[in-house]
């Protein structure tokens, strides 16, 4: 919305120049320059800077609250983390300083403690195939005492896409709607947990110094070290003041000051011990509304607004499409999609169409024998939709680079979506060659 109220392109000193040029009498091109460069100069600029603000306030009033949450999952290895960066940390902050496993804890079986943890630089096919096939790796183990040979084996690793389980429900407490979260690093972390060692005895307390593991072919794309990242991180704040009570007089505001909070960040109550009423940001203060009926210190998860200052080696993915008024307005008059060419707008605003690029849809068709995509959102179990007798939408993509290693994930979060805007349909994706 740049164009001027006079027209795409108008500029007020040239029109002036122009026409004052016509004039030939010297004296009232003059009065004429006078008045122009005026009073019209004046009036101009106003009306320029009230169209501004209109076009602000109006792109503030509708934008979209889901907007304001985004959220970014990024990684990176632990010697390249920077502890000082104000957008991203650490989904799981130990991972940072992660101390030496102890023997004793990665050989019990109900239990057993990782001995590393590593990434897995490859396509959702192949993920699909590490983890699935069982298999053995042989290795050595190091302690104090020398280096034994053990046999191990691995897992995904869970407690990441734990966290965006936990994260889902504090939005739900929250009372804000839930944004399918691009974790398409999560899903290719393993833990690698050890099956057994010769020569040494499983309840010894030894400290594992160091591991190494032959896994053959799948070597060459596996990363050690590296840290899974996200734009938030908690804040401990207590109430401002004593809680006011509201008319009901069953509930409390509770109000946290502004100059208590970071500018420009969003807040979730992270704490779900007690129901939540209300919780809404009023000139820069935090209210919250629940029966609390003394002050509390808050559990509070920050969301740190994107940053352009700092580059990171594997890019940060987000889950929010890029601000438009078109989506804005879409969702606040809750308009759905019905069309094949909204289904390509929305896919196209989440800005990964330099990565895989929507084709085509198909509706009716049968699904491929092997899914090319997974579920994003398979956590949440408590939809009242059903899957059986319901049709397919086959949702065509390509790829800029086929070798690119997040193609099929990423893919799979544009189709985790579109599912949610068709939920009449089981949405699946194929990439086309």
């Amino acid at each position: 919305m740049a164009e001027s109220i006079f027209g795409d392109g108008f500029d007020l000193r040239d029109y002036v120049h122009r026409r004052s040029l016509e004039i030939q009498d010297l004296r009232e091109r003059q009065l004429y320059r006078q008045v122009t460069d005026g009073m019209m100069a004046e009036l101009f600029q106003y009306l320029t800077d009230q169209q501004v603000a209109l076009e602000r306030r109006v792109l503030t009033e509708i934008r979209a609250q889901g907007s304001e949450f985004a959220v970014y999952v990024g990684l990176t290895p632990r010697g390249r983390y920077d502890a000082s960066d104000k957008f991203l940390s650490p989904i799981c902050p130990e991972d940072v300083d992660d101390g030496a496993p102890v023997l004793s804890d990665c050989l019990d079986r109900e239990h057993p403690q990782p001995v590393e943890r590593v990434f897995l630089r490859q396509d959702a096919r192949e993920v699909l195939k590490f983890e699935g096939d069982g298999a053995r790796y042989q290795g050595t183990v190091t302690t104090d005492k020398g280096d034994f040979p053990a046999v191990f084996f691995v897992k995904r690793s869970t407690k990441y896409l734990e966290r965006i389980e936990q994260l889902y429900q504090i939005f739900h407490a929250n009372h804000i709607p839930w944004s399918t979260v691009c974790a398409a690093y999560l899903y290719k972390m393993f833990d690698v947990y050890l099956s057994d060692v010769e020569g040494l005895d499983a309840a010894c307390g030894d400290v594992i110094q160091t591991v190494s593991v032959d896994f053959g072919a799948y070597d060459p794309f596996l990363h050690r070290g590296m840290v899974p990242l996200w734009n938030l991180s908690r804040v401990e704040v207590s109430t401002s003041m004593y809680p006011s009570p509201c008319a009901d007089h069953v509930h409390y505001e509770h109000r946290i000051f502004a100059h208590r909070l970071t500018p420009g960040c969003r807040y979730l109550v992270a704490g779900l011990d007690r129901p939540l009423q209300n919780v809404r940001l009023v000139e820069g203060d935090m209210l919250i509304t629940c029966q609390e009926r003394g002050p509390v210190s808050w559990d509070l998860l920050q969301l740190n607004p994107s940053s352009q200052k700092l580059r990171y080696e594997y890019e940060p993915l987000v889950n929010q499409p890029a601000d438009s008024f078109a989506s804005d307005l879409g969702a606040l008059y809750q308009q759905g999609v019905k069309t094949r060419g909204e289904l390509r707008r929305v896919i196209l605003s989440y800005g990964y169409d330099d990565v895989v690029s929507f084709r085509r849809v198909e509706l009716g068709v049968e699904a491929p024998p092997e899914p090319e995509t997974y579920d994003m959102d398979r956590f949440i179990t408590d939809e009242l939709r059903r899957k059986e007798a319901r049709e397919t939408m086959l949702l065509h993509f390509s790829a800029a680079d086929p070798d690119n290693y997040l193609n099929l994930d990423l893919m799979s979060f544009l189709v985790t979506k579109a599912q949610k805007l068709f939920p009449e349909y089981v949405c699946v994706g194929i990439l086309d060659a």
